[in-house]
């Protein structure tokens, strides 16, 4: 596997816990919908635009900078749940004081930490993976356009 590759698993990581504390600080400032839509949703044009790019720059194919930008959301989703469930588990959530590790003698703890799995995890993740990976597509393939289309503009009149 290349090292860009790589990289943009490590951004798609990131960016979904770090997106965890981002949804949750704008949910509670932000009291337009509109502003919070575009707040919450513009975010993840960030991390992608710059993959989208870069994999435009360095294979000249607007298909693998589309699949780089839907693997980057891919990853950020399921970063995104599972990192939910290490806060629940180990860091500890209010409303949710039984799934804390420390619980784990409990009586209905394994099968409330199964139905967490089962429940917010893969719901969570299901519902919003195709979103990622047609979006995450779509603004790949878009980003790459334009810059190949850019690129060759600027070089054909730089040959002029």
């Amino acid at each position: 596997m290349k090292n860009r590759w790589l990289i943009y698993i490590i951004v798609g990581i990131l960016f979904g816990v770090f997106d965890f504390y981002y949804q949750e600080f704008t949910a509670s400032v932000i009291t337009s919908k509109l502003k919070w839509f575009i707040v919450a949703w513009g975010i993840w044009l960030i991390p992608v635009t710059p993959i989208a790019i870069y994999e435009a720059k360095v294979t000249q194919s607007r298909l693998k900078s589309a699949y780089a930008c839907a693997i980057t959301w891919s990853i950020s989703i399921l970063s995104y749940y599972l990192f939910l469930i290490v806060k629940i588990v180990f860091i500890g959530q209010s409303s949710l004081k039984e799934l804390h590790i420390s619980n784990y003698k409990s009586e209905f703890y394994w099968s409330n930490l199964k139905s967490l799995f089962t429940g917010d995890f893969f719901s969570g993740v299901t519902e919003w993976i195709g979103i990622a990976i047609a979006g995450g597509f779509i603004i790949g393939f878009s980003a790459s356009f334009i810059y190949l289309r850019l690129s060759t503009n600027i070089k054909e009149r730089s040959i002029q």
